[in-house]
């Protein structure tokens, strides 16, 4: 058994196909990103594998490349596309820091998100918007960034621009998809 098996969710099927291709600690694993290690096994097994590797993986590459993992968030299942892809919103659930104590993410809860106690609203308005229109998310909107984004009140001005730069930029990348 190797110090791969130090890292959640690594059993004896995926410490054996770490080490068949190369991976023989945890720092010969730091920077790798999941989606790369989930290529690389399904090259080694000659087919496509079950995306629930790729969930892993994710779990892994977090574990991995965060200085001190939160094990909460170490759970492979909270790394499905729905907490890794972007939100209605462009946030991404993964990386808050209301995820997963606080927060189930976006999509779990209907929009019924922990900031709402802050407005008169019942749901998030961005998150009925994109249900009503069919959308998985805002980008490819034409009203983008519309009256709907509201500020954080529990961050700063500072805080509340950076994270919307970022939402901006995941929804332009992801069109709407």
């Amino acid at each position: 058994m190797s110090e791969l098996r130090n890292i959640p969710n690594v059993g004896d099927q995926t410490e054996q196909d770490l080490l068949a291709m190369g991976y023989t600690t945890i720092a010969s694993l730091k920077g790798k990103r999941a989606e790369e290690l989930y290529e690389e096994e399904c090259r080694l097994r000659g087919c496509t594998i079950d995306r629930c590797q790729l969930y892993l993986y994710r779990a892994v590459e977090y574990f991995v490349n965060t200085d001190h993992p939160d094990p909460e968030k170490c759970k492979w299942w909270l790394w499905k596309d729905d907490y890794v892809l972007p939100s209605p919103c462009g946030a991404v659930c993964a990386e808050c820091g209301n995820f997963p104590s606080a927060c189930s993410g976006c999509r779990k809860i209907r929009g019924k998100v922990f900031w709402l106690q802050y407005t008169d609203k019942d749901v998030c308005p961005i998150y009925q918007c994109c249900r009503e229109k069919k959308k998985h998310n805002c980008g490819g909107c034409p009203e983008l960034p519309c009256a709907r984004f509201m500020k954080d009140p529990t961050l700063s001005d500072e805080e509340n621009e950076a994270h919307l730069k970022q939402m901006m930029a995941r929804l332009r990348k992801e069109g709407g998809k």
